[in-house]
């Protein structure tokens, strides 16, 4: 005997179509703004003119991918035993933290304009410097961080020219 078929309640449809109205951007290749909450922010300020980089942004399709490859290198860094947390990208926040403060109290870093991004343990440094030397020390003060795995810059000096960063 077939069971009695079930009924779906007349507010159903509206909720999905709701739904879909709310991911519609996303769904006509859009990109999202950050939308794993990678810490994002200036560490200086120093350096008048200098073009800020754009955050990571992501359409809904390679923020599918990214999901998968970020589940299997954050997870991976631990059970290799070079993560005392469980996921790469939970240590983010705490790095940003520390290096905004690194880099604004170095006096050698006074005339920069540097904004931080921090993805699974991966530093990126952007934007402008008074000279070759800084770009140096910045790097040096992000190394010298506790869980940092990595430090990618994207440095320029001055801040006219063509920008190293998106």
């Amino acid at each position: 005997m077939d069971p009695a078929p079930r009924r779906i309640p007349g507010w159903a449809p509206r909720i999905g179509v709701a739904l879909l109205a709310l991911m519609q951007p996303c769904a006509f290749g859009q990109a999202m703004s950050n939308p794993f909450h990678d810490p994002f922010e200036p560490a200086t300020q120093g350096l008048r003119g200098c073009v800020p980089p754009q955050p990571p942004s992501y359409t809904l399709a390679a923020m599918r991918e990214e999901e998968h490859w970020r589940v299997e290198q954050g997870n991976s860094c631990y059970l290799a035993g070079r993560c005392r947390y469980s996921n790469s990208y939970l240590y983010d926040a705490g790095i940003a933290r520390r290096l905004k403060r690194g880099l604004a109290s170095s006096p050698l870093l006074r005339h920069t304009s540097i904004w931080i991004l921090v993805q699974g343990r991966i530093v990126e440094l952007s934007g402008c410097v008074a000279s070759a030397a800084q770009i140096a020390t910045a790097e040096r003060v992000t190394r010298s961080l506790r869980d940092v795995q990595g430090v990618i810059p994207h440095l320029m000096v001055g801040v006219r020219g063509s920008r190293p960063y998106p």
